[in-house]
């Protein structure tokens, strides 16, 4: 639907937007004084001393001359700067808006935007927020804070969660930056591998038979913050909609092109491909309030976490000592035993009634038992 960047210039099936774009930065460049020109000449002199530094961001050269990439900078940024503004009502909407009044076609737009292939160096939305003439029209407002609220509707997680856990600081480009609202996350300990493989785990069903409880976590922190103690796993609340799958993808794709740190977003991915099966597991995470499924299915949600992890490579898993810690409290023979009698034989009330009545009459039986054979025992004698 859109081509931000240099990977898809040109290409005909997204010419329609190209329209739209120059049509938002039209509107932002003429906003603030009469001469438009003038500060589209301006917004190109600054974007032209950043024109090194922003073609690094991309992983391979860019067969642009200098003339052609430091326009389609200045477009697209200006583009973007419009388009979350009038999202964050700091614009107004037109009623014939060709974006804002097409749901659908906003729908896509917000998932395109995610897409690895899509993203837009973080340091050309910033260069154009330092440009002079557009100053006094950008005062006071966040080009992080003002993405985050466009791309609330994709998060899976809470809006109240996302401006807790936000520490300010900025990504290589937008979709590092989402990612970095979830990375807010306990540092390994220092005596800990600098690589851990990944580990299996049972399913929830499995896990739920060996007396594991699960519940949704308290905190307001990181999404990725799951935690297991004395049997009980919390994890934070997830939201599974339309375009969560699209969001996760890109997000571990933008993490597989990253050494050296770890894989927070793939580590998540892999662990829930372990936890998730089956529809069952899935409808388990959901009663618990862990899981809200837009999907409709249970079945679709499973299929979506167990299809994350294809053709991804895993180096450094962030969960490995959680894992050990599932794996011995379910090995715990014990653990099982007390689950099973617990399910089969106090899942009710009047279970625990019969269960007590059972041994009660097991106990009277022994004791007359005992007595009879005393009582025989002192006859003879």
């Amino acid at each position: 639907m859109i081509s931000i960047g240099p990977f898809h210039r040109g290409a005909g099936s997204l010419a329609a937007m190209e329209d739209h774009k120059l049509r938002y930065a039209h509107a932002l460049l003429s906003r603030t004084t009469p001469i438009g020109v003038t500060k589209l000449e301006e917004c190109v002199a600054y974007m032209g001393r950043i024109e090194d530094e922003a073609r690094k961001c991309y992983s391979e050269p860019i067969e642009l001359t200098s003339e052609e990439f430091v326009e389609m900078m200045v477009i697209d940024g200006l583009f973007m700067i419009e388009l979350f503004r009038k999202s964050a009502g700091e614009v107004k909407i037109e009623r014939d808006d060709p974006i804002f009044g097409n749901i659908w076609g906003l729908s896509s737009l917000v998932r395109d935007l995610v897409l690895l292939e899509n993203q837009l160096p973080m340091v050309v939305l910033n260069c154009l927020f330092n440009v002079p003439a557009l100053k006094e029209e950008l005062h006071g407002v966040s080009i992080s804070i003002l993405s985050l609220k466009f791309f609330d509707p994709l998060m899976p997680r809470g809006k109240e969660v996302i401006q807790t856990s936000f520490s300010g600081s900025e990504g290589k480009h937008l979709l590092d930056l989402l990612g970095k609202t979830f990375h807010d996350l306990p540092q390994a300990p220092k005596n800990k591998p600098k690589k851990s493989s990944w580990k299996f785990i049972p399913s929830v069903t499995e896990l739920k038979r060996a007396g594991v409880k699960f519940a949704k976590s308290s905190t307001t922190g990181s999404f990725l913050d799951i935690k297991f103690r004395d049997g009980v796993m919390e994890i934070p609340s997830i939201i599974v909609q339309d375009q969560t799958d699209t969001l996760l993808r890109n997000l571990i794709a933008s993490e597989q092109c990253c050494d050296g740190h770890v894989t927070y977003m793939t580590s998540y991915a892999f662990f829930m491909d372990s936890l998730i099966n089956t529809g069952e597991d899935v409808g388990v995470l959901r009663k618990e309030g862990i899981m809200t499924n837009y999907l409709g299915d249970d079945e679709d949600v499973a299929a979506l976490f167990n299809k994350l992890c294809c053709e991804v490579t895993l180096a450094n898993f962030y969960y490995s000592e959680l894992c050990d810690q599932v794996n011995t409290y379910y090995k715990t023979r014990w653990h099982v035993w007390r689950a099973t009698l617990k399910r089969d034989y106090f899942h009710s009330p009047w279970a625990i009634v019969s269960f007590v009545g059972a041994l009660i009459l097991v106990f009277l039986t022994l004791t007359s038992t005992l007595f009879a054979i005393l009582s025989f025992t002192i006859h003879k004698s």
